[in-house]
This record gives structure tokens, sequence and C-alpha cells, in this order.
């Protein structure tokens, strides 16, 4: 194999899994077990990036302290309810 078909192999499986697996790591999901599904099946990086997290994840994602949804942490104020955070 050439260096052009090694390329297309990184680009075509690489690059979905290691954006799969950031992906995953920020919404409290595990990063190996997401970045091996999106580096095989690509379609994968859809349901993750619309998957919203289940519970908290610093840095990413809070849980509101009166509905219980969890939003962005950079968000002011739950965007479902509109309480301010703590």
């Amino acid at each position: 194999m050439g260096l052009t078909e090694y390329l297309f192999i990184t680009a075509f499986f690489g690059l979905p899994g290691v954006l799969g697996g950031w992906l995953a790591r920020g919404r409290g999901k595990n990063p190996v077990i997401w970045a091996l599904g999106s580096a095989l099946f690509p379609f994968a990086l859809l349901v993750l990036w619309y998957q919203k997290p289940d519970h908290e994840v610093p840095g990413h994602f809070r849980k509101c302290s009166s509905c219980g949804a969890v939003y962005a942490w950079k968000s002011p104020s739950c965007i479902y309810c509109h309480t301010p955070h703590d």
C-alpha cells in the first residue's frame, strides 16, 4: 500500500474515531467505546452529537437544582426553567 492509501484509511477511520472519543468524554460517556464505534460507524457521531448526558459532567454540563434537567455548563441559568445556577 502506498502513502495515499494510508492517508485515506487514517482520514476515513481515524478522524471520526478521535472526534467520537472527544465528544464522548465531554458528555460523560466511555470515550474508548465511542471512539471505536465512531471509527467503524461514522454515523454514530450524529447520535453522540445530539445525545445529552443524563448526569452532571464537571466543566461541560450541570444539573439544575430546581427541575433536574441537564444543561450546558456555560449557561448562566437553566434553559428549561430559567433558574439561575448556584
